[in-house]
Order: C-alpha cells, then sequence, then structure tokens
C-alpha cells in the first residue's frame, strides 16, 4: 500500500483555523492548518515537504540513479514522485508509458495498479477525513461567515498554487496534478451547495466561476480580423503570420531566440498555454508595452481585461524569473521610442498579407 501522508493517531482536536474565530478574533491571520489543508503536500515542493516532518530518503529507492533528476531538482508533486519510486516493485519504464505499476496490498502480495489508483484513494481518504473535520467546525461555529469565508479563501490559494504548479512543472507527474486538483474541485462544488448562504459575493463569484466555467473565457490573445484578411485568416496565411511575428520578436532581440512556432501560435489562438513559457530577453517596461503595441495598433481582441494574467503565464523572464502580473500592471511604459517602433515592426506583416477563404 502507499501512503501519501503520515500517519497521525491524535485524538480528535479542532483547526487552528476553528479556535482563532471562536475566541472571537475577527482581524486577518495566516494559518497552516485548516480542513483540506494537507492536500497541499502533494504538490509541495521539496523544500516546502521536509520542514513539514514528512521524513523523505531517497537513498532508500531502488536504482535511484535512474531518478535521481526527478529529485535533485526539488520539483513539484516531489511527494508523488517519492512514494511512487519508493513502493514500485520490479519496476521497469513501461509501466511509466502504459500508466501502471507493481505494488504491494494490504497482504503483501504484488498486483498491478493503474498510476492514478493510489493517488486517486489517498486523495479521497484525505478528503473524507477533511469533511468529518469541517462538519464539525461549521456545526459548533458561532462565526460561520468569519470562518467559512476565510477557509474559502484559504482553498483558493491552494488550489490557484496547484494550478500554477501544474503549469510550471515539466515532468510526467505534473499530470497527477490533474487527480488533485479534481477533488478539489469536488470540495468547490459542496461548498457552492452548501454554504452558499454565508459566503461573500467575492468568494461566491470565485467558485462560482471554477464551478461553472464560462466556455467563452479568454486565455490568450487572440488577432483581430483586419479589412485585408476578407473572411478571416486561412490556416496557410496564419502559419506565415506566426512565423513572422516570431521571426521579427527573435532578430529584434525582443524573445529568446530557442522560441518555436507552437509558442507565438498558442500566445494568438486564444487557449491555455500548452507550451514552456516565452523567454523575455528585455525590460519589463517593454513587456507591458508589447501589450501596448498589440492594443492599439488593434492587433487583438479585448481581453476583457485579463491582459496582465496572460502575459505572466505565457512570459517568463530570463533565469526563469517569474513575471508578476501585479507589479507588471503598476510599472510605468517603456520611454525607449526605438523598441517600441521595433516591436510595432514585428507586426508589419499584418498589414500586407491578404488571406481570401
Amino acid at each position: 500500500m502507499i501512503e501519501f501522508l503520515p500517519v497521525i493517531d491524535n485524538d480528535f482536536d479542532f483547526s487552528p483555523l476553528f479556535q482563532y474565530f471562536e475566541e472571537g478574533n475577527k482581524d486577518d491571520d495566516e494559518f497552516d492548518v485548516y480542513p483540506f489543508s494537507k492536500f497541499r503536500y502533494f504538490f509541495w515542493n521539496k523544500e516546502s515537504l521536509r520542514p513539514k516532518g514528512l521524513n523523505i530518503d531517497e537513498t532508500k529507492i531502488e536504482n535511484f540513479d535512474m531518478f535521481k533528476n526527478i529529485f535533485i531538482r526539488g520539483d513539484y508533486f516531489y511527494l508523488i514522485a517519492y512514494h511512487y519510486f519508493i513502493n514500485v516493485k520490479e519496476y521497469k519504464f513501461e509501466y511509466k508509458v502504459e500508466g501502471k505499476m507493481k505494488i504491494e496490498d494490504e497482504d503483501g502480495e504484488l498486483k498491478m495498479v493503474s498510476f492514478f489508483e493510489p493517488l486517486y484513494n489517498a486523495l479521497l481518504k484525505e478528503k473524507t477525513k477533511s469533511q468529518t473535520l469541517l462538519r464539525h467546525e461549521y456545526i459548533l461555529s458561532k462565526n460561520k461567515f468569519n470562518y467559512i469565508n476565510k477557509l474559502t479563501e484559504l482553498l483558493l490559494n491552494d488550489y490557484n498554487n496547484l494550478d500554477d504548479a501544474i503549469r510550471k512543472e515539466k515532468n510526467v507527474f505534473s499530470k497527477y496534478g490533474i487527480a488533485v486538483k479534481e477533488i478539489y474541485l469536488d470540495v468547490f462544488r459542496d461548498f457552492y451547495s452548501n454554504f452558499v448562504d454565508y459566503l461573500s459575493k467575492d468568494n461566491f463569484s470565485a467558485l462560482k466561476k471554477l464551478v461553472y466555467p464560462s466556455k467563452k473565457e479568454i486565455q490568450s490573445f487572440q488577432i483581430e480580423n483586419r479589412p485585408n484578411f476578407k473572411k478571416g485568416l486561412t490556416n496557410e496565411a496564419r502559419e506565415v503570420v506566426i512565423n513572422s511575428i516570431k521571426n521579427s520578436l527573435i532578430e529584434k532581440g525582443f524573445i529568446a531566440n530557442v522560441t518555436t512556432y507552437e509558442q507565438i501560435d498558442d500566445l494568438f489562438n486564444n487557449r491555455r498555454r500548452e507550451r514552456d513559457r516565452i523567454i523575455w530577453l528585455k525590460t519589463p517596461s517593454l513587456l507591458k508595452s508589447f501589450y501596448k503595441v498589440l492594443i492599439d495598433k488593434n492587433i487583438i481582441t479585448s481581453t476583457n481585461n485579463t491582459h496582465w494574467k496572460i502575459l505572466s503565464d505565457f512570459f517568463t523572464y530570463q533565469n526563469n524569473a517569474e513575471v508578476n502580473s501585479d507589479k507588471l500592471k503598476d510599472l510605468k511604459y517603456s520611454t525607449n521610442q526605438l523598441d517600441v517602433l521595433n516591436l510595432e515592426n514585428c507586426f508589419a506583416i499584418l498589414y500586407e498579407i491578404v488571406s481570401i477563404k
């Protein structure tokens, strides 16, 4: 059996979150333990896990050299990777490809299971324990509004951290984050159904967006239709446009020369990012000006005020420095007129190409 979380046999106790509000406190505070907080263990990296008392010893993994690159980086989903490799018997790479492995059952016998089964079972077990804790705390709480809304905010923050971890990771274990995400969404559906009378307007809107996502949600930029496109860009014309934009941005030193067609195509195709982030080589102010050029020159359709989020999701600075959407929003636009003109020229192809269906 795979036990992802440490076994704790302590007697039942209330969470610090519940106790804080029961003592009459109303000011905002930080909490490390609350219902469903252990879900974080599944996607935390090595540095976050070890201070929590999780005794992880990679040397116990058979053929550790085969997998050490996963562990020396301190990846997200570290706990998942560790427990799979420490428990798998007769491990062979085709098991990973086929999505199955051999583990010991409760009787010590080897059995073949899906990679997802042990993880999903562990998540369901932790969800059940947390629901029991939440049920008791909710029934007894004298400050239900403060308690429920703070718990919702904490879980929304955890969910966003999970979503960020899934999109930053590159190895196979990031895909298991989808199973963790599914459990979070189940929890949010319960909150949306059962605690609606206590949810603040902001929390209600945030949960509704997750539980009932809009099919029209803007997820990246989308090229605006233009008179010279006639009835729109054909596939062939779009390929010319994307390649021209990519090559121009590289030649003028705005993005790294390793940038691929697919990365730029994602950026202008109104869909979730599916590739690595694009490396921006210039100043953050010029990245902000990059958006200004896009909107001022009618290169893209309206983003409904999601442009800073899109830029932070699709770009990274050199040395993997994060593009912070809040900091980007507060910057001034670049005053380097030559750079801004060069940015505008990167999209000259849109004024030249004709696409007739």
